[in-house]
């Protein structure tokens, strides 16, 4: 699965393995791969030390919820699933809170990352749900939920495998948003800071569920750049985003934004070939 090779040039007894791999996309200098935020998913499970597999501040947009039991690591490849919930097994804490639909997936980084170059390699689920790749809430509860501070959120990248909507159908979104406090997911979040070139919507010529693609996202102190499959898409200034960030992945019903999904297409998976992080050489 993974696009990792291993060759021994036994000439010069050289062997390029993982610790050779660079960016897939073309960028000026030398990187450096950081083990700590990289993760290639092929151990038999998720790694724990590295990776909730929900989200500790966040059940979930309603109306589902994220599940613990949808994340699976299986033949080197994370698997991100949703799936229709039985109203009869669905809890009465989950019922009366209108999480209640839908079962979905997330996993977020324990530790925040900073300024690099981040990658996925990654095909999405056919069926009406987010899949996403992103960064975001530099923030501790005790403060996101006050007033008097902002939350940011950098999208690397955001697709529905397959749309309800036609402006939906084969569109790569990447995004930056900026929340001020308070600021609860999905919940409270209607103070929104404008900014100027805020996103980019892409319509590409494939569905995003039939193969793996790469995604590539060039975090500065001065510019944010976005990439699909090695080719530049999209590319802003750093006005704001300048504090270390989680890592996400995950799968949600964004019922406001594309509508529910068809209950024919579910179960279905998102899956992450693997993760990578680099930072810039000094």
């Amino acid at each position: 699965m993974k696009k990792i090779f291993f060759f021994l040039l036994f000439s010069n007894s050289i062997v390029f393995s993982q610790e050779n791999i660079q960016p897939f996309a073309s960028l000026e200098g030398v990187w450096i791969l950081d083990k700590s935020f990289s993760d290639e998913f092929d151990k038999s499970k998720l790694d724990e030390t590295r990776w909730w597999d929900f989200n500790p501040a966040w059940h979930g947009r309603k109306p589902s919820h994220f599940a613990r039991s949808n994340v699976k690591v299986k033949k080197g490849v994370l698997r991100l699933s949703a799936k229709n919930l039985d109203p009869k097994k669905v809890s009465i804490q989950d019922k009366a809170r209108g999480y209640d639909k839908f079962s979905t997936a997330i996993i977020k980084s324990k530790e925040r990352s900073h300024y690099g170059y981040y990658e996925a390699r990654a095909k999405s689920m056919k069926a009406a749900v987010c899949n996403a790749f992103w960064l975001y809430d530099p923030l501790e509860e005790s403060v996101k939920y006050r007033e008097g501070e902002y939350s940011e959120e950098i999208d690397i990248f955001e697709v529905f495998g397959k749309a309800n909507k036609k402006e939906n159908q084969r569109a790569y979104y990447a995004a930056v948003h900026r929340y001020q406090t308070p600021y609860v997911e999905s919940l409270v979040n209607k103070r929104k800071y404008k900014l100027e070139n805020r996103y980019t919507r892409l319509e590409v010529d494939y569905d995003f569920y039939k193969d793996f693609h790469i995604y590539g996202l060039l975090w500065t102190p001065d510019e944010l750049i976005w990439y699909l499959d090695g080719k530049e898409v999209f590319r802003r200034k750093n006005d704001f985003f300048k504090r270390p960030l989680h890592i996400i992945f995950d799968a949600e019903i964004m019922e406001t934004w594309d509508g529910l999904p068809n209950l024919d297409d579910l179960p279905s998976t998102f899956e992450v070939d693997y993760v990578r992080v680099w930072r810039p050489s000094k």
